[in-house]
């Protein structure tokens, strides 16, 4: 697979790293050579590079301070919206749009209130400009100015901005530290104690194999993560992206506007943690056979 990768200014200063694959790019491969069909496929090749756009580091900030909303701000944004995320998340913001149908993982239902206003505005930011990871997402930052995309963040904050939330995420909802770690190792023995940990608790949504095919997911909107397996969207597993903090407060409680609830008043705190080593471990083990060419067997 083609890669481009290198360094980029980050907005409100400093570098980041950035990387492509023509993979995620196949969709503005298609969109430009509509806009320019005089182009030869090696031109829009190149423009598909520059237009893919780099990967905020997990974490990043949101850079400036964001520009006050306006009407014309929304207005924008969702101009903005109708011409580079439609095609994915639908006209209507719903998940649903023409490309959705050949994406593993589906886009999300961006009129889902319970999941949009869990998320703040930094975590948009960083999504709409550096893209997801394990996902088709790609980064905007090379091709939207900063303005721009706080105006489809906007616009997508209209979208359920008179959308109430009816059921609260948990009862008791625990602080992260966001810099907290895993205070137990990713070895064999933690594992293992995760391991049984995920089968009995995790796994009928999640999947045996930590890739979102358990017995449930086919009835569940939005689908369980794969968290483990590799796909053709990504070179390493989904949870090796997310830092021990993002992942800890997930399994501690829940993401709300998902079927993920709290396990806060479930299992104890090293439980959690021991779950998590298992699947930093087995994200390890599926690396290693990735790039040996075998298959994983758990």
């Amino acid at each position: 697979m083609l890669r481009s990768s290198g360094m980029n200014a980050r907005p409100g200063g400093g570098t980041i790293k950035y990387e492509m694959t023509i993979a995620t790019g196949s969709i503005y491969m298609n969109r430009l050579q509509r806009s320019f069909p005089w182009a030869s496929p090696l031109a829009v090749l190149v423009l598909s590079l520059a237009a893919g756009g780099s990967r905020l580091d997990a974490g990043d900030n949101a850079g400036p301070a964001p520009p006050p909303a306006t009407g014309e701000s929304v207005r924008d944004g969702e101009r903005v919206f109708f011409e580079y995320c439609s095609g994915c998340h639908g006209r209507r913001g719903d998940g649903r749009g023409p490309e959705s149908l050949n994406l593993d993982p589906r886009p999300q239902n961006l009129r889902n209130a319970q999941f949009v206003k869990h998320l703040s505005d930094e975590r948009l930011y960083t999504s709409v400009s550096g893209g997801v990871r394990g996902t088709a997402m790609p980064a905007w930052e090379l091709n939207l100015s900063s303005e721009r995309r706080w105006n489809v963040i906007r616009y997508i904050r209209s979208l359920t901005a008179d959308d109430t939330i009816s059921v609260p995420n948990s009862i008791t909802r625990q602080a992260v530290d966001p810099g907290v770690k895993n205070p137990f190792p990713v070895d064999g023995e933690s594992a293992a104690a995760g391991r049984r940990i995920f089968l009995n608790y995790c796994a009928s949504c999640h999947g045996q194999k930590a890739d979102g095919r358990g017995l449930l997911a086919a009835s569940l909107v939005p689908a369980p993560r794969n968290l483990v397996a590799i796909t053709s969207w990504g070179e390493k597993p989904f949870v090796e992206y997310l830092a021990d903090a993002r992942v800890y407060d997930s399994v501690t409680n829940g993401v709300p506007g998902t079927s993920m609830q709290p396990w806060i008043g479930v299992l104890t705190d090293d439980e959690r943690w021991q779950a998590i080593s298992f699947l930093r471990f087995e994200g390890n083990r599926e690396k290693e056979a990735r790039a040996a060419g075998e298959a994983v067997t758990r």
